[in-house]
């Protein structure tokens, strides 16, 4: 191995999230723009080579673990020969996939002899109209359709859900139940200013506190779990032991001080935060004809340029709708 991918506050980053695509078969109000939707072009586009030889290169300096999102990754066709191609890289210890589950029944078997180990599926509410309304489809009954699929198949499933003030979070018993009757974990997160809408502002963040409340209130109290502090979620479980329910407080407890994350986008720029805008070009890189050993110091020295996180933002009260467009930089 050669440097690691340490920056100035000393963080070292472990964990490559990779984006194969900016787009999406949803439309939801917290991450796509609601008009002007411009496509990254196909040619902008990493090809599967070059995501593996990137990959390589970041493996190298010390990243460990994947995860494949998008947009909604399962557009991109034939995602499991990247998945495959990545699998065999050595050094590699997991290999996850983030989805909105639409296309996932039909995948299933597929990803899961590539090498994905785990799969989280974002579902944002039970109820048909008001995932139509949050997500601008239909397909509740799908999604349910492929978390089981997902499980029969051996993966590690866990549940991803937004909660947006005044939208959803009246269903947070209800995801907390389902937390307790499937055994599933089930992931709250605070609604972030990643939007494309442009409709975050403060008073739409539902503060993990404000869910545990509920959750006390309504079903039983829930105590902290055994956490590793390098994840964003800090997971909780009822006192009999029963049901796993995490929460990403992004915004009311951010845990930039521990970030251990890095970001690869569709189109080929390295991202040490979700917060910055545009990042490192290293496509060019690449298709300049590069070798590794030049990618990786322009890589080295990136990193040792990212930013203290959110938490700045939070602390000089800088923020605002559209900071970032998460189907551009996956989640």
């Amino acid at each position: 191995m050669h440097d690691k991918l340490v920056d100035n506050y000393g963080r070292i980053a472990k964990k490559l999230r990779i984006s194969v695509t900016d787009r999406c078969n949803m439309s939801c109000v917290y991450c796509m723009p609601t008009n002007n939707m411009k496509w990254f072009e196909h040619n902008q586009i990493l090809t599967f080579t070059e995501i593996v030889r990137l990959t390589s290169i970041l493996v190298d300096l010390g990243v460990e673990k994947i995860r494949i999102t998008g947009g909604e990754p399962l557009i991109r066709p034939r995602l499991e020969n990247l998945i495959g191609a990545i699998n065999m890289i050595p050094g590699i210890k997991h290999i996850d996939l983030t989805t909105n589950g639409l296309l996932l029944k039909g995948k299933v078997s597929q990803l899961s002899s590539s090498g994905l180990v785990s799969v989280n599926i974002s579902l944002d509410s039970f109820k048909e109209n008001k995932f139509k309304m949050m997500s601008g489809v239909t397909g509740v009954d799908k999604i349910i359709n492929s978390i089981q699929h997902a499980r029969d198949a051996g993966l590690d499933v866990k549940i991803n859900t937004v909660v947006i003030r005044g939208w959803n979070d009246d269903e947070i018993v209800d995801f907390a139940m389902f937390a307790r009757e499937s055994g599933l974990t089930v992931r709250f997160i605070e609604f972030m200013p990643l939007d494309g809408s442009g409709i975050w502002k403060t008073d739409l963040v539902y503060s993990k506190r404000e869910m545990i409340q509920r959750i006390n209130t309504n079903i039983g109290e829930i105590v902290p779990i055994n956490n590793d502090s390098s994840e964003p979620a800090r997971l909780y479980s009822f006192l009999d032991g029963i049901g796993t329910i995490g929460f990403i407080p992004s915004i009311t407890e951010p845990f930039c001080s521990k970030c251990d994350r890095i970001r690869l986008t569709s189109d080929g720029r390295f991202l040490t935060c979700l917060f910055e805008n545009p990042g490192y070009d290293l496509k060019a890189l690449l298709r300049d004809g590069a070798p590794d050993e030049e990618i990786s110091r322009f890589i080295l020295e990136s990193m040792s340029k990212k930013p203290e996180g959110i938490i700045k933002l939070i602390r000089t009260n800088s923020l605002r709708p559209k900071l970032n467009l998460m189907h551009t930089i996956g989640g």
